[in-house]
C-alpha cells in the first residue's frame, strides 16, 4: 500500500484537488456565452427563470461550496502559467507521466480503469490528465528555482553511502561484531587502496537499492530530516564536499560510511546524473518548499488581489504567510506551508534506501 501511494501521489491529488475546483470550471468554460449582458454594471454568469446570477453572486456561492482550496489551486495554476510557457518538452514529460498513471490505474482498477480515471478527472471538469500534469511540472520548476536561489540557506548537497548491515538486527551489541568489523575493514581497505567510493559501494554496500548506482542516495537539504534516519542525516549534513565520514552506527539499519559528493552549486550543477538537480531535490527529499516558493514567485510577478482583503487573507493563510517579514523563509516548516499545496508531496520513492525508513524497493 505504501509503495502504491508513493508511486501514485499525483493520482491521489487529482482525486482530492479536482473535486474542489469543478464548480469554478463550469463558470470558466461558460463565462463568454452571455457576452455583453450585465446587471447594475456586473457581468451575468447565467440566467434562470427567477432572475440573473452575476459573477459576484456566483463567486460568493462558489466560496460557500468549495472554500479556500479552489482559490489556492487556481492561484497556483496562475503562478505556474505565468512562470513557464508550455513547451514541447513539458508536454512530452507530462504525456509520459500520464502514460505511467494510466498504466497504474489499469493495474489497480483492471477493466474499470478508464472509467475510474475519467471519473476522477471529471470531478474537476478536467478531461485530460496531461493538462493537470503540465501544471505540476511547472510548479516543480518554480520550486526548484527557489531552492537554487536559497542554496546556502538550505545547505543542499548530494550524498552517497555504503551500508554494512547488522549481523543480527534483533540483537545489536554496542560495538560491531567480528563479522560486521570484517566487512567494514574490507570497505576501508578498498578505499585506502585507491578505489573510488562509487566502485567500493557497488562491490560492498549491502543496500541493494543504491549499490548498483555507486551508493548514491540523492540530493538532500536541511528539510530532509523526516525522510532519513536521524543519525545518517546529521552526519550527512555535517560533511564538506568530497569528505567521507567514519563509520556511523544507525540503530535501525547498521553501519554507514557516508560521502558528500557535492555541497556547492558549481559542483552540483555539473553533475550529469541530473537534468535539474533542484527539481530532483524538491520532488524527492524536500517536498516542503512548494508553497513558500509559489508565494515568493507570486510576489515577484506582482500579485495583486485588487482590494479583495478576504481573498488575500485566505490565500496568505493557506500558504503559511503571516506577514511580509516571514514570506521568504527558505526553510519554512512543513506545517506552515502544507495546508494548501496542490502537488504537496512527490515523495522520495526513487531510491527508498535503507537510509530512508524502509529498506529497499
Amino acid at each position: 500500500m505504501g509503495k502504491f501511494l508513493k508511486k501514485n501521489w499525483f493520482v491521489l491529488l487529482i482525486i482530492v484537488i479536482f473535486a474542489v475546483i469543478s464548480t469554478y470550471y463550469i463558470y470558466d468554460t461558460n463565462k463568454g456565452k452571455l457576452k455583453g449582458k450585465t446587471v447594475n454594471g456586473k457581468d451575468v454568469v447565467y440566467s434562470l427563470s427567477d432572475g440573473d446570477v452575476t459573477a459576484d453572486d456566483f463567486y460568493d456561492s462558489l466560496k460557500k461550496a468549495t472554500g479556500t482550496n479552489a482559490d489556492v489551486v487556481l492561484f497556483q495554476k496562475a503562478v505556474a502559467n505565468e512562470s513557464y510557457r508550455t513547451t514541447k518538452s513539458i508536454k512530452k514529460d507530462a504525456a509520459k507521466q500520464a502514460e505511467s498513471i494510466q498504466s497504474n490505474y489499469s493495474s489497480n482498477y483492471s477493466s474499470s480503469a478508464d472509467t475510474q480515471l475519467k471519473s476522477d478527472l471529471a470531478s474537476s471538469g478536467y478531461d485530460d490528465l496531461t493538462d493537470y500534469l503540465i501544471t505540476q511540472i511547472k510548479l516543480n520548476r518554480v520550486t526548484g528555482a527557489y531552492a537554487a536561489d536559497h542554496f546556502d540557506d538550505l545547505k543542499i548537497r548530494k550524498i552517497s553511502y555504503i551500508l554494512v548491515q547488522f549481523e543480527d538486527s534483533s540483537n545489536v551489541p554496542d560495538t560491531p561484531t567480528a563479522d560486521e568489523q570484517s566487512r567494514m575493514d574490507a570497505v576501508d581497505k578498498m578505499l585506502d587502496d585507491g578505489s573510488s567510493f562509487a566502485d567500493t559501494a557497488t562491490k560492498y554496500s549491502e543496500d541493494t537499492s543504491t549499490a548498483s548506482n555507486g551508493g548514491v542516495l540523492g540530493i538532500i537539504d536541511t528539510n530532509s530530516s523526516s525522510s532519513l534516519d536521524s543519525t545518517f542525516f546529521e552526519t550527512a549534513m555535517s560533511l564538506k564536499e568530497g569528505e567521507v565520514s567514519d563509520w556511523v552506527k544507525s540503530d535501525s539499519f547498521g553501519y554507514f560510511k557516508i560521502k558528500c559528493d557535492a555541497s556547492t552549486a558549481k559542483t552540483l550543477e555539473k553533475d550529469k546524473d541530473y537534468d535539474d538537480p533542484y527539481v530532483t531535490l524538491v520532488t524527492t527529499y524536500d517536498t516542503t518548499l512548494q508553497n513558500t516558493a509559489v508565494w515568493a514567485k507570486a510576489k515577484d510577478l506582482g500579485v495583486d488581489f485588487k482590494g479583495d482583503k478576504d481573498l488575500e487573507k485566505e490565500i496568505k493563510a493557506a500558504f503559511g504567510v503571516e506577514s511580509d517579514a516571514s514570506d521568504a523563509s527558505a526553510s519554512a516548516s512543513p506545517e506552515a506551508s502544507a495546508s494548501a499545496s496542490a502537488s504537496a508531496a512527490a515523495t522520495a520513492s526513487a531510491s527508498a534506501s535503507a537510509a530512508t525508513e524502509g529498506g529497499t524497493n
